[in-house]
């Protein structure tokens, strides 16, 4: 998705993560533009759990080179997808507004 030396704005980083999660998660039948920046991820809408909250935070470990390390800030990591996005820049040292 990215590699060590490109920037991406949270929009740009927010698609990568929507197009990740339908992927990862199997959810096909969605396209990137159906899920909401502040949708809830877990036990929202989409019909997420905690395992797939593990493979989602995998998959960004492998793409991006952030680990969701501290498990008292993961439920607020995984809040939306704004959230992660949030979560990969700062740790990334890209630009969070």
């Amino acid at each position: 998705m990215s590699d060590a030396s490109t920037i991406l704005s949270l929009g740009q980083l927010e698609q990568c993560l929507k197009r990740m999660i339908i992927t990862v998660c199997d959810l096909e039948d969605l396209e990137p533009d159906d899920i909401h920046r502040d949708d809830r991820l877990i036990g929202g809408d989409l019909d997420l759990n905690s395992l797939d909250a593990v493979e989602i935070a995998a998959t960004i470990e492998y793409e991006f080179g952030v680990r969701i390390q501290d498990l008292s800030a993961a439920k607020a990591t995984f809040r939306s997808v704004a959230s992660l996005a949030e979560h990969i820049a700062r740790e990334r040292g890209w630009p969070v507004p």
